[in-house]
């Protein structure tokens, strides 16, 4: 499972340049260029697909190595008292599906609402110090996170020159994400088992590139976009895990493949 991510994100890109080369194989001499009125349209629609890698922005709590936790608040680790020394956020394989929406204000502008689902799950290492009768012990705690957002992003897209049937573009804005795995309802069945709990609501802001190819059928897309939650989805608990972190703020990587 180490390169799961790593072999994920390289079939992804493999299909994608295959289905590229398939597409720029095409003749370049021809002097009509594919679906020359395309872009006239007020309005266009279709949906999209992508692979992501979903992180966490990690703000511990200050001097969050100097604090002692015991009794309830360290139930899943059988000791008498315990302290973080220190905590490290891993990113997780994920994907994505949605529909593209988009509204055309000139020939270089065009607004997008583009509602989707994205999955993906991260996680949180906790290197913790604890005492039992004397006996001090060092160990790695992983606290997993999954997450399916319902993802409500309103994008700008600025759009270069046409360059016969490619076209480059920018774009960025505003997102609304509800987290619809979140825990934070739900009582540990096991309370030996602490989990790290989300708030079901955060906005982020997204940007990113990409590049438009026409074909004799439709417009082909692919773009790469960052995501940088604004909220801090913490729900804060009073356990271990929970109180030794300030804040945690969304952070996700992702690669999509459009049709319109």
């Amino acid at each position: 499972m180490k390169y799961s991510r790593k072999k994920l994100l390289l079939l992804f890109w493999l299909l994608l340049l295959l289905r590229m080369e398939t597409v720029l194989a095409q003749p370049m001499t021809s002097t009509v260029p594919n679906l020359p009125n395309f872009d006239l349209a007020k309005y266009n629609f279709g949906f999209y697909l992508g692979a992501n890698i979903t992180y966490f922005t990690v703000n511990p709590r200050n001097n969050f190595s100097n604090f002692t936790y015991s009794g309830d608040q360290i139930l899943d680790m059988f000791a008498d008292s315990a302290r973080v020394i220190n905590i490290e956020g891993k990113g997780g394989p994920g994907f994505v599906v949605g529909m593209v929406s988009q509204l055309r204000l000139s020939n270089h502008l065009d607004l997008r609402f583009v509602p989707g689902l994205q999955f993906g799950e991260r996680s949180l290492n906790y290197q913790i110090e604890s005492y039992s009768r004397g006996d001090t012990l060092m160990t790695t705690r992983r606290k997993n996170v999954i997450s399916t957002f319902i993802d409500i992003p309103l994008h700008l897209k600025f759009k270069g020159d046409r360059i016969h049937n490619f076209r480059p573009y920018i774009y960025f804005g505003p997102s609304i994400k509800l987290d619809l795995a979140t825990q934070i309802k739900k009582k540990d069945a096991n309370m030996n088992e602490l989990r790290i709990k989300l708030n079901i609501f955060d906005v982020a802001f997204d940007a990113g590139v990409g590049f438009d190819i026409y074909t004799n059928w439709f417009k082909f897309s692919t773009q790469f976009n960052m995501t940088y939650g604004i909220m801090n989805i913490l729900h804060q608990e009073n356990n271990i895990y929970s109180m030794s972190l300030q804040s945690l703020h969304t952070k996700i990587m992702q690669l999509t493949i459009s049709f319109e």
